[in-house]
């Protein structure tokens, strides 16, 4: 059991050291932006300082906002999203479109744009390095297109529908400490409102634009792939937990099947679906601080026992708040035991003070608990089980999450184990 709370003090450390090193790599790119942008003042011909004085502003401005907002978040859809959008109305265009490389299937895909038609993006497909966009990439420098009927072999091979008129394409090349190039994705704008076409400065503007988008994409990949590691390890440890106990062997898997059907069946959004599902893989977390004499006791638990194993929610909460992209999911799992009509724990809350998150837990937890084995009793046949939540709706549970789960239930009976599975 040391050993195991040891590991996860690890993990908590092990984020903050890396989330340190991000920061710090932040700050020195915005740094090196910075003495860009005063190098390029002192660059600047006399005769084009007046008329160049409102464009440097405007685009140092720009730098520096971009650098505020992305000290805030780590989230790439975030970060996607406020790129395209601060450069559509920055170089006044009707469409913006960022791609990103998916390396596994050698595609790209739309991670966000301005002026595009969800059919278009429904339906885009993009192999690397086909098209414009490659032809792009593969020269390793930003194209100009201010008349596309004037470029015969571009329209050639052209595949991306939203080349019409005038574009620019600037490659997001991530370059790494070792000099060697990693292709993140493609910048592009096209079409500007003012019909006008698209100038030198405008061009150096997007590659500069692209080049900041591939360190922090980049950065926002590999704190994704943290995150998910530290999710995986620390599942792992509650998947060992479960299989400490013959009787809960399936456990967290079962209740995490239950809680995302139910959340997909709420029609709850795909983020707060990726957040149960993570609590409901990590609920039980807090059980690694409960003493195994307690835990994996066969007879019957005293008062003060039954105290201590309340108290897991709660030791749960306290092993994954240190990290701060499950603080989400560390109310869920410190909530999970409450009950609808207030008389639940460890804060007897009730009714919509209690996240619909750690609801849906709350059914999935005890539906898994009432059809597996205990050392106590047998698991209850499936009919019992219902008639259990149906009977306990409104007290217990919460009356809309209890139909939802019946329902996805009676459509989809296959996510129910298998008899072995409920003997353990």
């Amino acid at each position: 059991m040391e050993s195991i709370l040891l590991t996860v003090l690890g993990l908590l450390v092990g984020f903050k050291i890396a989330q340190a090193v991000y920061k710090r790599q932040i700050k020195l790119l915005y740094a090196q932006l910075e003495f860009y942008a005063k190098e390029k003042k002192k660059e600047q011909k006399p005769q084009s300082l007046l008329e160049d004085k409102l464009w440097h502003q405007q685009e140092t401005e720009f730098i520096f906002k971009l650098h505020e907002y992305f000290v805030t978040t780590f989230e790439r859809k975030k970060i996607t999203r406020h790129i395209v959008e601060r450069v559509a109305n920055f170089l006044y265009v009707d469409k913006a479109i960022l791609l990103l490389l998916d390396k596994e299937k050698n595609e790209f895909f739309i991670a966000s744009s301005i002026g595009l038609d969800e059919n278009t993006i429904d339906n885009f497909s993009l192999a690397y390095p086909q098209s414009v966009c490659g032809y792009a990439i593969e020269g390793g420098a930003t194209i100009v297109v201010n008349n596309f009927d004037k470029e015969p072999y571009l329209k050639k091979i052209n595949k991306e529908p939203y080349f019409k008129k005038s574009f620019m394409i600037a490659p997001v090349v991530f370059k790494g400490a070792s000099y060697q190039k990693e292709i993140i994705g493609a910048l592009i704008v096209c079409d500007k409102k003012s019909q006008r076409p698209f100038t030198e400065k405008e061009k150096e503007f997007l590659t500069n634009i692209a080049r900041v988008s591939a360190v922090v994409i980049k950065n926002s990949q590999l704190n994704e792939q943290m995150q998910e590691d530290y999710i995986k390890t620390i599942s792992a440890l509650a998947l060992a937990l479960d299989a400490r106990d013959p009787y809960t062997r399936w456990h967290s898997e079962n209740v995490t099947k239950y809680s995302v059907e139910i959340a997909k069946a709420m029609g709850l959004n795909l983020s707060y679906v990726e957040t149960v599902r993570r609590a409901a893989l990590l609920h039980d977390i807090g059980k690694i601080g409960i003493p195994d004499r307690i835990l994996l006791k066969e007879g019957k638990l005293t008062e003060e026992e039954y105290e201590q194993i309340k108290l897991h929610p709660v030791k749960g909460e306290h092993i994954i708040s240190g990290l701060p992209f499950l603080k989400e999911v560390a109310s869920l799992v410190r909530h999970h035991h409450e009950c609808y009509d207030g008389t639940g724990y460890p804060d007897g809350i009730s009714g919509k003070k209690i996240e619909v998150g750690a609801m849906i837990l709350a059914v999935a937890d005890s539906f898994d608990a009432m059809t597996s084995d205990r050392p106590y009793r047998k698991a209850l046949p499936l009919d019992e089980a219902i008639n259990q939540l149906k009977t306990n709706k409104g007290t217990q549970f919460s009356p809309v999450i209890v139909d939802c789960f019946l329902k996805v239930i009676e459509n989809s009976p296959s996510i129910l184990p298998s008899q072995k599975e409920h003997s353990g």
